[in-house]
């Protein structure tokens, strides 16, 4: 959507891709039917790319999943269709972490109707802190001291229609932003909220400084993007007597003031790594491409041979290498046998 962070990557993407096109998620359309998905952009058919980097906020988490899902196949996409649905929604991060044991978070509550919510709020011990699973930079967040200003507070976004989140509170005025490239950190600061705030938040006016990060850290950060199948993100970590506990994974983190605190190109090394990867799989379709061609070139028309070749299935039809039709002989509208097993599909010409 224009914002200053992806200007700065793309930037530093053009020091390593011929072209490099910034889009605006909010000028994409995708128009779905039986046969035939189409992405347009700007009323225009969308052009093919070698890689894609599509990060947008939670109003167009679903947009980003059906882009991701269309385009997975055709190019380099470092984050996984469900990373959009499940980094934007923090129940289901928390969810998604619960599975995987290294994954260390805050006691965390979720229910679908506030009536249920102010039931469980008289069983806590507190302060305890109240979320919307899709707030971000810091909002959506309320502090509760007691039981009673919990249930004032539950009362008064009601009118919201929101399902909310409780999470025990921790008594620490900082966080650990970590961002995440592949196998690599790439950048990590601990932000301090501003006086009276319980948000570290640099969107809220928190403070900032360079963080150190621990063999524990890096390990949990990493695990958290791999969990998740997002391979450039942000992890957000707070310190605790528990040792390091998860808050949230962001698909689509700023970079200015990490930039500005580490002194770090972190949008370098994030073009860095997206040039790499997609550079690994334009080779690998090179390759794949380059086997095909060999037997292409190797099969005669009278001659049976066996090839192996990655399967294309479109619109649940199977799409068969060119050479492969052009040796059968077959053409449209002829009588053909077709004989189906597991693992196996037999096409025969009917004999007169």
């Amino acid at each position: 959507m224009g914002s200053v962070s992806s200007k700065m990557l793309q930037k530093e993407a053009l020091e390593y891709f011929e072209e490099v096109d910034m889009i605006d998620i909010r000028k994409i359309e995708i128009h779905v039917t039986n046969n035939q998905t189409t992405v347009l952009y700007d009323g225009e058919e969308m052009k093919d790319y070698d890689s894609l980097y599509i990060k947008a906020s939670f109003r167009y988490a679903s947009l980003a999943y059906g882009l991701t899902e269309i385009f997975k196949k055709e190019c380099f996409i470092p984050i996984d269709s469900n990373a959009h649905m499940v980094a934007h929604n923090k129940f289901m991060t928390h969810l998604n972490f619960s599975l995987n044991r290294v994954l260390k978070m805050p006691g965390t509550y979720y229910a679908a109707k506030i009536g249920e919510t102010k039931k469980f709020l008289k069983t806590l011990n507190y302060p305890i802190i109240l979320k919307f699973p899709s707030g971000t930079h810091g909002k959506g967040v309320i502090f509760a001291e007691s039981a009673k200003s919990a249930q004032s507070m539950v009362d008064a976004v009601d009118v919201f229609k929101q399902p909310l989140i409780v999470q025990d509170y921790i008594d620490i005025q900082a966080d650990i932003r970590i961002i995440v490239a592949g196998d690599r950190i790439i950048g990590s600061m601990r932000r301090i909220a501003k006086s009276g705030d319980i948000r570290a938040n640099a969107h809220q006016g928190g403070e900032a400084e360079p963080f150190i990060v621990t063999p524990e850290i890096k390990k949990m950060s990493i695990e958290a993007a791999k969990q998740i199948k997002a391979s450039i993100c942000a992890v957000d970590i707070i310190e605790s007597d528990y040792g390091p506990l998860i808050l949230e994974v962001n698909t689509s983190p700023g970079l200015q003031k990490i930039t500005e605190v580490t002194k770090k190109n972190i949008a370098g090394e994030m073009a860095k790594y997206l040039f790499e990867e997609t550079s690994k799989l334009s080779l690998e379709k090179a390759r794949k491409t380059s086997r095909n061609l060999i037997v292409e070139n190797t099969v005669s028309d009278s001659t049976a041979r066996d090839f192996s070749s990655e399967l294309k299935v479109r619109n649940e039809k199977i799409i068969l290498p060119e050479f492969a039709y052009n040796l059968t002989n077959f053409r449209d509208g002829e009588d053909v046998t077709i004989k189906v097993s597991k693992n196996k599909i037999e096409i025969i010409r009917d004999e007169d």
